[in-house]
Order: structure tokens, then C-alpha cells, then sequence
């Protein structure tokens, strides 16, 4: 009988099967960066959503502050509630230290 001896591959195919794994791998790290890169930008927009609805509630905050501290409405409450006024020019009195 003769035996059949299976051919050596030719030396060129080590590099194929070399480069072959590189661009599987080259194609997995590519899709994780972006996914990676697509799950970063998501918290990226989220985080500015919170910003910016935080910015807006200070303004509002800000807004009121402003409101409730108003002078005029101040002098409306002393004169409402606390039943003062504004003394006389002659009723002043100044105090030298």
C-alpha cells in the first residue's frame, strides 16, 4: 500500500492565520471602544441634564431670594406688621462715638 503523506503548508499561510487574528481582534477591540465610547457619552448627557436643570432651580432660587429680600416689601411688613415708620428729620438724633 502506499501512503499518502499530507503536503507541508506553505509558509505563507502562518502569516494569513497571524494576520487573520489580528483583524478579529483589531474587529472586537474596535466594536468595545465604541461601545464603550457610546456609554460614556450617554452619562456624558445625563450628568449635563442634571447640570442644567440644577442651574435652573438656583436661578429660580435666586430669583425668590431676591423677591423675599425686596426693601420695599421689607418696609411694608415693618409698617404692617411691626407698626413702624419712618421718623421725622427732626426726630433724629446723632450719636458721635
Amino acid at each position: 500500500m502506499n501512503k499518502v503523506y499530507a503536503k507541508p503548508l506553505p509558509r505563507i499561510s502562518g502569516v494569513l492565520l497571524f494576520l487573520f487574528v489580528a483583524n478579529v481582534l483589531s474587529a472586537v477591540a474596535v466594536s468595545y471602544t465604541s461601545h464603550t465610547s457610546r456609554k460614556l457619552l450617554n452619562e456624558l448627557f445625563e450628568t449635563t441634564q442634571i447640570r442644567d436643570k440644577a442651574q435652573a432651580e438656583w436661578g429660580r432660587f435666586v430669583l425668590e431670594q431676591s423677591t423675599w429680600t425686596a426693601h420695599n416689601r421689607i418696609e411694608t411688613l415693618a409698617v404692617q406688621q411691626l407698626g413702624m415708620h419712618i421718623p421725622e428729620p427732626a426726630a433724629v438724633r446723632m450719636v458721635a462715638q
